[in-house]
């Protein structure tokens, strides 16, 4: 893994970790576990970009994640379901403000929000080993 990526993943990891003292489970999940969820997404996918340019160029610093994949070719390498984790994500996120309100989550059923953490943890894997891991895939990237 890359010297600059590094944080940026652990802390994407940290966001999704369950707490010792919480149970195994998302049948509880909040409004602001799910923004959990949107942060790990957006800071692992963040963690390329920095990894191949050092930082974070101001056209990238949104959170306009489906945007800032296909700007810079992140979108090209992710396998048709982290496509649609994405997507699901980034249209959760724009959501959020309007359901900010709402106590609990409720609008998706525990087996997808467990498919979202599951999903969420293979993203993270494949932008280390795949995107970042991999020299050629990380030239790739557009970021500048």
């Amino acid at each position: 893994m890359g010297f600059y990526a590094e944080a940026w993943l652990r802390e994407a990891r940290n966001k999704i970790a369950f707490q010792p003292d919480q149970p195994a489970t998302v049948e509880n999940l909040t409004a602001q576990d799910f923004a959990k969820l949107t942060d790990a997404v957006e800071k692992a996918i963040k963690a390329a970009l920095i990894e191949n340019y050092g930082s974070i160029p101001q056209k990238h610093d949104h959170k306009k994640l489906v945007a800032i994949c296909q700007s810079t070719g992140v979108w090209d390498v992710l396998p048709p379901a982290l496509k649609d984790l994405v997507q699901e994500i980034d249209s959760y996120d724009v959501a959020s403000e309007v359901e900010a309100t709402s106590p609990k989550f409720t609008s998706a059923p525990a087996d997808k929000l467990q498919r979202y953490f599951s999903l969420t943890h293979r993203l993270i894997d494949y932008i280390e080993y795949h995107v970042i891991g991999n020299d050629s895939v990380l030239r790739r990237l557009r970021v500048a």
